[in-house]
């Protein structure tokens, strides 16, 4: 499951910056955004908004499929060199 939460609202609900993160026990993925909402999205008087409203207006699709996929990458077990370090005399080798 990810989790959201709103970090900041921009002037007139115009857009909010986000932290999404999700956590499978062995490794968690994160990401932070803005996210500008289409003209009209915005519908209920700002005094009436919550964050879970926030939330629900943004289009996820795109961040939560970026951090699923990274969760994935992390579970490899696949260990990889740093680059810098690639093909460096070793004495004695």
């Amino acid at each position: 499951m990810i989790t959201w939460k709103i970090l900041e609202l921009f002037a007139d609900c115009k857009g909010v910056k986000y932290f999404a993160s999700i956590a499978n026990g062995k490794n968690v993925a994160e990401t932070e955004g803005n996210y500008w909402f289409p003209e009209g999205k915005v519908n209920l008087p700002f005094d009436q908004i919550k964050e879970q409203n926030l939330i629900d207006w943004i289009d996820k699709e795109a961040v939560e499929s970026n951090l699923l996929a990274q969760l994935q990458a992390m579970d490899s077990d696949k260990k990889v060199e740093f680059p810098w370090l690639a093909d460096t005399f070793t004495p004695g080798q």
